[in-house]
């Protein structure tokens, strides 16, 4: 009897402890099936749950701050230069162009220009609004058997600015500027030439330049 009382007392603990069992098994296998039907975990899913990455570079070689060369696709010459952004909400850009004497109606003609630029970017993203300050000059040469002639335009510019500024996380990025330049000292002077083609170069600039102009272009570079 005894014996009996041992097995009965065995096979009644054997089915507490296979109970015992299947009841803490069940919430882990249906914790398994969710996570399976989540799809799998990987290192890159949970960095990305916890990132406040906004798809752009936004630090560099220095803390806060985004420098690098940049390359203006401006008329009527392209610029080089360098572009500056801090803290996100802040830029500037410096940009020159240089334009060789070409044969353009009878003469000879040469542009120069540089301006720098300040920028805000009121939302810390891509769009900035600013003001640009810089100088361009026109020289220009008339020669014939007749005679010789020159022409020099020169103005110092001020004016408002908007564009954009996209980054990318490598730290690539391209942009569009356009603004209007509002002269501070504009200045043009001509030596005639026998067949007037000089004095008709200071004229046309005097019609279009002197009461601003224009910028626009688009720029590519690197930030570092």
């Amino acid at each position: 009897m005894h014996c009996t009382l041992r097995r009965r007392s065995i096979i009644s603990a054997a089915h507490l402890v296979m109970a015992t069992a299947l009841a803490l098994a069940a919430p882990l296998a249906r914790a398994d099936e969710v996570s399976s039907a989540a799809g799998p975990s990987s290192p890159d899913v949970e960095r990305h749950a916890g990132s406040h990455d906004t798809g752009t570079k936004e630090s560099g070689i220095i803390p806060g701050v985004l420098i690098g060369p940049r390359l203006g696709m401006d008329l009527p010459a392209p610029t080089i230069g360098a572009e500056v952004k801090i803290l996100r909400y802040f830029g500037a850009s410096f940009e020159y162009a240089f334009f060789p004497k070409v044969g353009i109606a009878g003469a000879s003609i040469g542009y120069s220009m540089w301006n720098a630029a300040a920028h805000v970017y009121p939302f810390g993203g891509a769009l900035f609004i600013g003001a640009v300050y810089g100088h361009y000059g026109i020289e220009g040469s008339v020669s014939s058997p007749q005679g010789s002639g020159a022409v020099a335009v020169n103005s110092k510019f001020l004016g408002p600015q908007i564009g954009a500024r996209w980054v990318q996380p490598s730290g690539f990025f391209a942009g569009i500027d356009v603004a209007w330049a509002f002269p501070l000292a504009y200045s043009s002077t001509s030596t005639p030439d026998p067949s007037g083609t000089a004095v008709s170069i200071q004229q046309t600039a005097d019609r279009y330049l002197q009461h601003g102009v224009p910028l626009v272009g688009a720029s590519l570079g690197w930030l570092f």
